[in-house]
């Protein structure tokens, strides 16, 4: 072998070296070993990877379910006063806040019109005497529907109410304004401002009253108030305060 050939075969060597190196050291940032089977797996099973970037339907989550369920356990009141809907509604205490034991808060972290109009029998069965709801946002949030669809949704559920509870007196409160602007939220208050135009407009066509929510509490730029919230969606005390007074003339006296 000539000079020439063993430098060409040198830098073969090295450059091969250099390569494998690098590509080593990429693969081991990357998680190693597990990266690489993960990738196979990935282009063996490619609807599996489709599914995992589909947005979860949060309502059927372990903790929705177990929750569901301890509502079907409780005792079955008659001519309750239901708050029905999701974080927001769970996380008030609306017996306490309004001093009334005929309130029954159905509201579950998660649930959207989907998941109410999944659990709607349940909520009529005893016949409330009033249905306080307000639904939609995480339709939007986590699961990505149109407005189109929240609004549709919205409509099998009082049209079901309707039906099923025609004595109900049925209050449709707007969705609340989230603070994208110091959170990273990722909605639009212009898609909840254009569900509760039609949320009015619902409420009108079934006779319900509609409850405007959303201007009590948006700021000037039409954000939610930072006042009323520590993560940009979520109420403080103030802010179930100020929900409060909002509604509390339309609660039927306890008795």
């Amino acid at each position: 072998m000539n000079t020439t050939n063993k430098a060409l075969l040198l830098i073969s060597l090295t450059c091969n070296l250099i390569f494998i190196a690098w590509f080593s050291f990429l693969i081991g940032k990357r998680g190693g070993l597990s990266y690489i089977t993960e990738k196979i797996s990935r282009r063996q099973n490619p609807v599996t990877e489709l599914a995992a970037l589909r947005p979860i339907n949060t309502y059927q989550s372990s903790a929705y379910v177990m929750r569901k369920l301890q509502f079907e356990a409780l005792p079955k009141s008659e001519r309750a006063i239901v708050f029905l809907g999701d974080s927001l509604t769970a996380q008030g205490e609306w017996a306490e806040w309004l001093g009334n034991s005929q309130v029954k808060n159905r509201g579950i972290s998660g649930d959207t019109t989907d998941g109410v109009l999944n659990r709607l029998e349940q909520i009529l069965e005893t016949q409330p005497a009033q249905i306080l709801i307000m639904i939609g946002t995480n339709d939007i949030w986590n699961e990505g529907k149109s407005v189109g669809e929240v609004v549709n949704n919205y409509q099998r559920i009082l049209d079901t109410i309707k039906k099923e509870a025609p004595k109900t007196q049925v209050f449709v409160q707007s969705l609340l304004p989230v603070n994208n602007q110091q959170y990273r939220i990722k909605v639009d208050n212009k898609d909840l401002v254009a569900v509760n135009r039609e949320l009015q407009r619902l409420a009108s066509q079934f006779s319900f009253k509609y409850i405007d929510l959303y201007q009590q509490f948006a700021n000037n730029q039409n954000q939610l108030d930072p006042k009323y919230t520590l993560d940009g969606v979520h109420l403080n005390g103030q802010g179930y305060l100020t929900w409060k007074k909002v509604i509390e003339n339309y609660i039927m006296d306890e008795g």
